[in-house]
């Protein structure tokens, strides 16, 4: 006779069916997940416009073609290694559209401003030479850079004959209309090299202003030979600073949440302790999770690889470089799980005290979990969820744009198309951002606010929040506007997790973001993209399916009060000298008959390995403070100190007719190596 994993025959298994109270709930969840799909379907792009970059040269094509120019301006590229990505001058693009409007600013970036390319590098390790050329999606070359060493040789041309050599470059290999652009006089100046003189120059394209910014081409000479080439939008420097004040307030509402999200992580480590000590913590669950989300989150960093290495820097062994990143991976791996694991492993006995008529958090996934109604109901209704979701935001960004908020455009391309497997990033970031959230932000932190302030109001509002202003540091303005649009929703997440389980808000989340990422992959033209994007975004109705399945084929869901919280109470020994807040925790959930006599307990370290913890302390404190580590610049001895030095610039600056005192200070020491 088949027996299911708790050990019981499939045959003694008790089957219950939706009642009609089951119907109108989902029907009401179906109801609301369509008009939010609908609402997104139709109004997405007015809440979120798009910026549309026409790709007629794909990526292969724009690394031959810039394979083609560097070899025209007299690179030998035999034996250079070669990276490619998509990049975007996000300062220009972001100018345009806060001060020209998205529609003129679409029109601009479509024709007259090149804002997207093609990144190609060739290089060679430990070598500093390489070139540097940027395709834009319509073929045109954008950018040009020969990376030379200081050192090496070459002519020093006087102005004339390097400006005539710079216009010669622009008309001949970039067949570029000078009569269209003003020679700026000011910009032109050289920069004598050990064996050379450099030169750069500078036009500026007449009758173009995009509000305060003009549109400007440089060339740069080393010696007799062009060593770079760009074109940009020259943004105001005053507009910059301006910004940069502006995102500092994004920043500033993050690094406020980090103080709640801070008290929450040492709430988990308080209970960690508090419940390790009465033998009621089940770690099985949360190292079998981290262990699966360190493989994955690490698989998902060294897939980008391809992106990666675009930065390698050549001063460094290829080798070190790759070993480098592979142990980057690593600890961000280890630390992204570990996070994870200090939240569920508090969380689960709390979800087991609160809501011990749910379905265990461990058995979610297996088969005879997937079978149960309230696994079902959890998944239709974080399915719907998610898709009213969406068109939550739709409608949110849409009057907040009426009422003067901001938001920068999404491209129609994403670089995750150029990894090895494009759908492990959507797939990684959905699982991890699910569970590390919703473990954190609903599994722990509402029923343990829930104890703590004795309000169901506050368990769900104030973690809500928390976890809403640790979003503020996205683009959008006014900075708390991301705040906002995020705890709202976190507030609908908790009243969701309380009335029907962990498992409906780890599906909603998992599915908003695995979904929105994946668009990039669904909208792609290879079949394999589109398929991959689709399955990763729409994995969650794959257990939904394998329920329905189930009920249809058996007449019911399983019935088996053994998967449900109630089955696994919490046992261990008494808790008298425990904390408030833990012991009303395990007081409600443990009665009395029920403590188990042979619960492991906390055993108190022996004097002997006290001793030796303590001696291995001292040592290590002696030796941190009594070896002194030699560091470049101790034999240097300085004639004055920072305040002489600071009083000295102070004097510069007044020679140079500049108040200091308008300014704040900071003294800092560098040394030219």
């Amino acid at each position: 006779m088949d027996r299911n994993f708790l050990g019981l025959p499939e045959a003694c298994l008790s089957l219950e069916r939706l009642d009609g109270k089951d119907a109108r709930v989902l029907l009401i969840w179906i109801l609301a997940g369509l008009l939010g799909a609908g609402v997104a379907y139709k109004y997405f792009f007015q809440a979120f416009p798009e910026a549309s970059v026409e790709f007629k040269v794909p990526r292969a094509a724009a690394l031959e073609q810039a394979k083609q120019f560097a070899s025209m301006q007299g690179a030998q590229l035999g034996g250079y290694d070669s990276s490619i990505v998509f990049n975007v001058d996000d300062t220009a693009k972001t100018y345009l559209e806060r001060e020209v409007g998205l529609e003129q600013a679409d029109r601009m970036m479509a024709s007259d401003v090149h804002i997207w390319y093609w990144q190609t590098r060739f290089f060679r390790p430990l070598q500093k030479e390489e070139f540097d050329v940027r395709v834009d999606p319509a073929g045109g070359i954008v950018g040009y850079a020969h990376v030379l060493e200081e050192a090496s040789p070459g002519a020093s041309l006087e102005r004339a004959a390097a400006q005539a050599g710079a216009e010669s470059f622009l008309r001949g290999s970039l067949h570029v209309d000078l009569s269209l652009y003003e020679f700026r006089e000011e910009e032109a100046n050289f920069t004598e090299r050990p064996n050379r003189r450099d030169w750069s120059f500078s036009w500026e394209r007449r009758g173009f202003r995009a509000k305060d910014a003009p549109y400007r081409l440089n060339v740069t000479l080393a010696g007799d030979r062009v060593s770079g080439y760009g074109e940009f939008l020259k943004v105001p420097e005053a507009w910059t600073l301006g910004y940069d004040r502006l995102r500092a307030s994004n920043n500033l509402f993050e690094y406020i949440a980090l103080i709640p999200y801070a008290f929450l992580l040492g709430g988990c480590l308080f209970l960690i302790v508090s419940l390790g000590r009465q033998g009621l913590l089940e770690w099985r669950i949360g190292l079998a999770l981290g262990i699966f989300l360190t493989v994955l989150y690490f698989a998902m960093t060294m897939n980008q690889w391809p992106l990666d290495r675009a930065g390698y820097d050549t001063n460094n062994s290829y080798s070190s470089f790759f070993l480098s990143q592979v142990g980057l991976a690593a600890l961000t791996s280890v630390v992204s799980a570990f996070l994870v694991v200090i939240a569920v492993a508090p969380g689960e006995p709390l979800y087991r005290i609160s809501q011990p008529e749910k379905i265990r958090l461990e058995v979610g996934l297996r088969l005879p979990g997937i079978r149960t109604k309230e696994f079902f109901r959890a998944n239709v209704i974080g399915i719907c969820l998610a898709a009213a979701h969406i068109g939550y935001i739709t409608v949110f960004y849409i009057i907040s744009r009426k009422l003067g908020a901001w938001a920068p455009q999404d491209l129609n391309y994403e670089n995750v198309v150029s990894t090895y497997l494009p759908w492990v990033y959507p797939l990684a970031i959905g699982l991890y951002a699910a569970t590390s959230e919703e473990f954190l932000f609903r599994l722990f932190a509402i029923p343990y606010l829930m104890r703590l302030t004795k309000s169901r109001v506050l368990a769900v509002v104030l973690p809500a929040f928390m976890w809403g202003f640790l979003h503020s540091n996205y683009p959008q303005e006014p900075a708390y506007i991301r705040g906002i649009e995020v705890g709202l929703i976190g507030i609908v997440a908790g009243l969701v997790m309380l009335r029907w389980g962990i498992w409906a808000t780890l599906i909603w989340h998992y599915t908003v973001d695995a979904f929105l990422i994946s668009t990039s992959l669904l909208r792609s033209n290879g079949a394999y993209l589109r398929i991959s994007g689709a399955v990763v975004g729409g994995a969650a109705l794959i257990p939904l399916a394998i329920a329905a399945i189930s009920y249809i084929s058996r007449g019911g869901f399983v019935a088996d009060p053994r998967l449900l919280n109630s089955a696994r109470p919490l046992v261990g020994p008494q808790v008298e000298n425990e904390p408030e807040a833990v012991r009303d925790a395990l007081q409600e959930a443990i009665p009395e008959n029920d403590v188990s006599a042979n619960a492991p307990r906390y055993a108190a370290m022996s004097t002997s390995a006290l001793a030796a913890l303590i001696a291995c302390g001292v040592l290590g404190a002696a030796l941190l403070f009594g070896v002194k580590r030699e560091a470049i610049g101790d034999f240097v001895r300085f004639q004055i100190d920072a305040k002489e030095a600071t009083a000295h610039a102070d004097q510069v600056l007044r020679d140079n007719k500049v108040d200091p005192a308008s300014y704040h200070h900071a003294a800092t020491l560098t040394f030219c190596l």
